[in-house]
Parts: structure tokens; C-alpha cells; sequence
């Protein structure tokens, strides 16, 4: 029953559909709540988990803050101010260092499946007031 599809993850779902912005659980549910009073958090919380698990979205931990969620599925790297909190794509770049480490990983006999690589620090907006 879980793996059927509802109107709570449609709406979800295209709450992602092409959002920028790497929404924290809790500022999905305030949207949907426009579209749908009675959505509970809870489903929105359950739903994103369900989403997050089959490969729909993908969930961005950060240190000392709420995960975000993003809907680019392709692998590409985040940055999380410091001061605003935002959750930023990082400019699209090749990163080779990062297949290095994955083959040394490999020659050391691990199986490296994912990565997830989150820069801190100050987006440029903050950065011009510090």
C-alpha cells in the first residue's frame, strides 16, 4: 500500500518539480497546505521518506540544520550557508578528485556506491556583508 501513489505525493511532487530552492521538510509542508488545508505533517514527512527512498528525490543532510530535499537527481555537488541557511546547487564542475578518491577507494577494496559532498560557508549574497 505504501508504493501506491496518492494525491498527498503528487502534490509533492510537483511542490519539487523544478524547485531551486532545497526546501526543508517543514517549508514543503507550508506549501502544500495551500494546495490541501488538510495535509497532515505527517504525511508530508512520511512522503518525502517514500520519495527520497525509490529514487524520486534526494535528500541533502546538513550539519546542525533540517535535511533538504532536491529533485535534480543527477549527481552534482551542494553548498549550505552558514548565515542564511539556504542550500545551494554548487556550479557544475568536473570532479575529478572525487573519481580519484572513488578508485582508491575501489583499490583498497571498498565498493563505493554514493557520495555526498556539501560545502559550508558563506553564499555570495552573505559573503558582501561580512
Amino acid at each position: 500500500m505504501q508504493n501506491r501513489n496518492s494525491a498527498q505525493r503528487t502534490l509533492i511532487m510537483n511542490i519539487m518539480e523544478g524547485n531551486k530552492m532545497h526546501p526543508t521538510a517543514d517549508e514543503i509542508y507550508d506549501e502544500a497546505r495551500k494546495a490541501d488545508p488538510h495535509i497532515s505533517r505527517g504525511t508530508v514527512y512520511r512522503n518525502l521518506n517514500l520519495l527520497v527512498e525509490n529514487g524520486s528525490l534526494l535528500r541533502v543532510s546538513v550539519p546542525d540544520a533540517a535535511d533538504h530535499y532536491d529533485s535534480t537527481l543527477k549527481e552534482h555537488f551542494h553548498f549550505h550557508c552558514r548565515k542564511c541557511h539556504k542550500v545551494l546547487d554548487v556550479p557544475e564542475f568536473a570532479p575529478s578528485e572525487v573519481l580519484a578518491a572513488e578508485e582508491k577507494l575501489a583499490q583498497a577494496g571498498f565498493k563505493s556506491l554514493s557520495h555526498a559532498i556539501v560545502f559550508e560557508g558563506f553564499c555570495p549574497d552573505c559573503s558582501k556583508n561580512i
